[in-house]
């Protein structure tokens, strides 16, 4: 075979070959501009959400339709009560993110206050909605499916259901963690090749309330867990392997703080959580902390990233503290901060909280209160905010806007951001949700507007020009996929089969070479040398 056909050969292999690599961070390059018109969905809305999720087994590569999940009163009258039933309703996100209503499943003995939702294994969305305690007591109803179908009949976790905390993992893999008063806190893990949640492992706990829990996990399905209790922040890993670990106290807090943790793969972790100081107000202050483990998720002391005077407590709202993990693996926290009078939306790379200046992401001229935070397969973020002129009072009532900026981590560790753009002009303030489809790096925000009938409205946001998914949604990985091992397999034969034909081509050639004669190093210099004589 001659040279020419073998390059051409081998170009074809290659293009043949899928992407490993997977699309390039482009956050920082162009953005498209401008949010949809805000569009409604189901009326009777309850104020517990609503949730936008969307499953991936990668930050890039979707395995299923989104979705919009939110709670609404099924007689549509007075405000639902403790121990009412409830309406759990799920709207698919298709094509362009048009959401289009395809479930509603009827719950009954709903307490209120909680519900979330993520993507979970085989392409499907998991729901968690506490419910009202009873003997012995239904904690929290655990509900999946796919979400263009109705979710399955659902699975009731005994405790107390106050908190309670639903993670996702990076393939897809999901956890969901109850409490046992004074007896333990329970964690349930679902394999991103699985179905089905396994048998709970209890973290043994004492007496007392747990105010705040959250759960995060890594590749391997360890799960750090973290809560306040007692005054204090404690952590604890459960390994996959079985192998056991203390329990460990991280910092002191006030009871209900804002609190987020991430483990990584290199078996390092974080926690982050702001809280007040106890005082009333107007004396009242509130601290923003973040704690960094050695090897072995090993917690030796915590790190002050902000602190200020908050007598409204919107330094610790629902929402004002975030701490996510972007597609180019850092970590960026963002929080609410009161600065000369206005409150503020600021970032970080987590690494640096509390030794470097944060970028502020708000009008310093407004009142700013952070209410999401959520990665983008293009290695940005997208913060959501509620905000309202300086003359307001901060939004925590109907009627503050709604804003959204694309943030990204520069080179030397410093956050960039997008001009923040209105995505509603007058949106309620209970607890806006926000995610980024990984099949279009478009932006998805749902709230609740407010009015005799509430209803749930959402918008959605361009993302960076030119952005290439690694799938096309008509080529979306199907239910239960995982790791593309045949891919691997396919590209490690492809290159395998590349070198060979190299090395074919070059031993061809020095044969050659050597047959005509005179074309050895040395034979070249012997002629050379006859001609000079």
């Amino acid at each position: 075979m001659s040279a020419r056909p073998l390059r051409a050969l081998v170009a074809v292999i290659l293009a043949g070959l899928p992407s490993l690599a997977g699309p390039p961070a482009s956050a920082a390059g162009t953005m498209q501009s401008g949010w949809s018109a805000p569009t409604s969905l189901g009326g009777c809305a309850l104020a517990v959400g609503p949730r936008v999720a969307f499953p991936s087994e990668s930050p890039s590569i979707a395995t299923g339709p989104g979705a919009i999940v939110w709670a609404a009163d099924p007689s549509c009258g007075a405000a639902a009560s403790a121990g009412r039933p409830i309406d759990l309703s799920v709207a698919a996100l298709g094509p362009g993110e048009r959401a289009t209503l395809t479930s509603t499943q009827h719950l009954s003995a709903w307490s209120g206050g909680q519900l979330a939702a993520v993507g979970a294994s085989r392409g499907r969305i998991a729901v968690a909605a506490r419910l009202r305690g009873t003997a012995p007591p239904p904690a929290v109803a655990l509900l999946q499916g796919r979400a263009g179908r109705p979710l399955d009949a659902g699975t009731t976790l005994a405790g107390e259901g106050r908190p309670f905390s639903l993670a996702r993992a990076y393939l897809g893999d999901a956890a969901v963690a109850t409490v046992q008063p004074g007896v333990a806190i329970e964690v349930r893990v679902e394999r991103y090749f699985r179905s089905a949640f396994d048998r709970p492992l209890g973290i043994p706990i004492p007496i007392g309330g747990v105010s705040a829990l959250v759960a995060t996990m890594d590749y391997r399905s360890d799960v750090l867990v973290a809560w306040e209790q007692n005054g204090a922040i404690y952590a604890h890993m459960l390994r996959a392997s079985g192998r056991t670990e203390p329990t460990q106290r991280v910092g002191n807090s006030s009871p209900n703080p804002q609190l987020q943790a991430l483990v990584s793969d290199n078996d390092h972790a974080m926690i982050a959580w702001s809280s007040d100081d106890g005082r009333p107000a107007p004396a009242a202050r509130t601290s923003v902390h973040i704690a960094f483990s050695g090897a072995a998720v090993r917690f030796t002391g915590s790190r002050l990233v902000a602190s200020f005077g908050d007598p409204r407590g919107a330094g610790h709202a629902p929402g004002s503290l975030a701490l996510v993990r972007l597609s180019t693996e850092n970590v960026m926290l963002a929080w609410t901060a009161a600065e000369h009078g206005h409150y503020v939306v600021r970032a970080v790379p987590a690494v640096f909280a509390g030794t470097r200046p944060a970028a502020r992401l708000s009008d310093p001229g407004g009142q700013s209160v952070l209410a999401d935070l959520a990665p983008g397969p293009a290695g940005e973020a997208v913060a959501l905010w509620r905000s309202t002129p300086s003359q307001g009072a901060v939004p925590e009532t109907t009627g503050s806007e709604l804003w959204a900026a694309r943030t990204f981590i520069q080179r030397h560790g410093r956050v960039g951001a997008r001009t923040p753009e209105m995505v509603a002009a007058a949106a309620a303030s209970a607890e806006p949700s926000i995610a980024v489809d990984p099949a279009s790096d478009h932006a998805v925000a749902a709230w609740l507007e407010p009015g005799a009938h509430p209803r749930i409205e959402y918008a959605t946001g361009p993302g960076a020009t030119g952005y290439r998914p690694s799938a096309s949604p008509g080529t979306v990985s199907s239910p239960g996929s995982g790791t593309p091992w045949l891919g691997i397999a396919i590209a490690a034969a492809g290159a395998a089969g590349i070198g060979a034909l190299l090395m074919t081509l070059a031993l061809r050639r020095r044969a050659a070479t050597r047959r005509a004669g005179g074309a050895g190093t040395d034979t070249r210099r012997r002629r050379s040398a006859r001609t000079r004589r």
